[in-house]
């Protein structure tokens, strides 16, 4: 019995990651387009790789703390700024 609820609650954790790297992508890719950027002038501003930003983009990739710094500067906004967003969407 342990054991199972052991498996549901990892499962269910696996389940929120998931939608919180798929909830920053698609504000990632929102902020970009409002910014009126393609995936290349972000990543030259951001110093990260195209491919990068798609594989965030696209939910596949989670950032890190310092990844999220270097987009949100790009941005020109504040990193909080995203993070608020992810939050109250998931």
């Amino acid at each position: 019995m342990t054991e199972l609820l052991f498996k549901i609650m990892h499962s269910d954790q696996v389940n929120r990651l998931s939608k919180i790297d798929s909830t920053f992508g698609i504000i990632l890719r929102k902020k970009r387009l409002s910014k009126k950027l393609t995936q290349e002038a972000l990543s030259i501003e951001s110093s990260l790789s195209r491919a990068y930003i798609s594989e965030l983009e696209m939910g596949h990739k989670d950032p890190s703390l310092y990844t999220i710094f270097k987009l949100a500067t790009a941005l020109k906004i504040k990193p909080s700024t995203i993070i608020d967003e992810v939050e109250r969407q998931i």
